[in-house]
């Protein structure tokens, strides 16, 4: 297959690039920055360097594919540039005569608190986290695109580690800076993780089998956040230290993000083993020390 990608060069782009190029197939990978090339090129997709909210940039270059995979935020303008990326890649898929799969980088956080048991693809997107508000209605706008030739899928990582991206990794920081890693709020709410790796996977065995709807690319093993932070901290050689951060200093420092970070989230997937995904790595929990050994590496993927 040809694989297009936006935000290749992103903690979670890369991955998913990487792992098609993995599993034989041509991608070619949307940047923004001059710097950002080469990281691209590491995952062995082809870089196309252009501005993802103009996309009279690499429209073109998007065209020629079978799968188009949005993976882009733009923090800057994470709203209007997201809605102009989703409008112009469905626009691509629906002119094509071919058939044509899209598919959409959501996240756990559409869920908001998803109560005391684990809940699958199915569950109620009505009370999101306040900084993802505007992805709901997103992910519904690519789902509702679908027709006799266009596949259209939904993806929600959980908590994603592994490398040094993302959010997890601030335990190891925190536990190698300060002596004992930090959590926001007191740690009592759970977490829903997956590692890069395996999610970069979960994209391409969706891909493969032209799989639709919503997909939950978590690891299924929900772990309280207090428990993690322990884990990572034991990893770091901070035998097992930790610290609750105040939601009120959190926010000073994360804004709305240190609110979701509090959000108690049970997830599992009930859709991934039809396409023959499981992940490979065990929960944070029981992987922290080859989570932390990756970190200290600062891999190039």
């Amino acid at each position: 297959m040809r694989v297009f990608i936006t935000g290749a060069s992103g903690y979670v782009g890369r991955a998913i690039a990487g792992a098609f190029v993995h599993a034989g197939h041509e991608v070619t990978g949307l940047h923004h920055s001059p710097g950002s090339v080469e990281r691209v090129r590491r995952t062995g997709a082809h870089p196309v360097q252009a501005d993802i909210a103009d996309p009279s940039e690499w429209l073109e270059a998007a065209r020629d594919h079978h799968v188009l995979v949005h993976a882009a935020l733009d923090y800057g303008s994470p709203v209007e540039t997201d809605l102009v990326a989703v409008d112009s890649l469905r626009q691509i898929v629906q002119d094509s005569v071919e058939n044509r799969q899209l598919i959409y980088t959501s996240g756990c956080w559409v869920l908001g608190d998803t109560g005391e048991e684990p809940v699958d693809e199915t569950a109620s997107v009505e009370r999101p986290a306040e900084v993802v508000a505007w992805r709901p209605s997103h992910e519904e706008q690519v789902l509702g695109a679908a027709d006799e030739t266009l596949v259209t899928t939904v993806v929600r990582p959980g908590m994603v580690y592994g490398d040094r991206g993302g959010l997890v990794v601030r335990f190891f920081d925190t536990a190698e800076e300060e002596g004992s890693a930090r959590y926001v709020g007191d740690g009592e709410n759970r977490w829903s993780l997956v590692h890069r790796d395996d999610l970069g996977r979960l994209y391409v065995k969706i891909a493969e089998h032209r799989a639709g709807g919503v997909f939950h690319g978590v690891d299924g093993k929900p772990v309280k956040v207090r428990d993690a932070a322990r884990a990572a901290s034991h990893a770091a050689g901070a035998r097992g230290a930790v610290e609750s951060l105040p939601i009120e200093e959190a926010r000073e420092e994360l804004g709305p993000v240190a609110d979701a970070m509090t959000l108690d989230q049970a997830l599992v997937t009930s859709r991934a083993s039809d396409v023959g995904w499981m992940p490979t790595h065990r929960s944070f929990v029981e992987s922290a020390a080859t989570a932390y050994e990756e970190w200290k590496a600062g891999g190039s993927g």
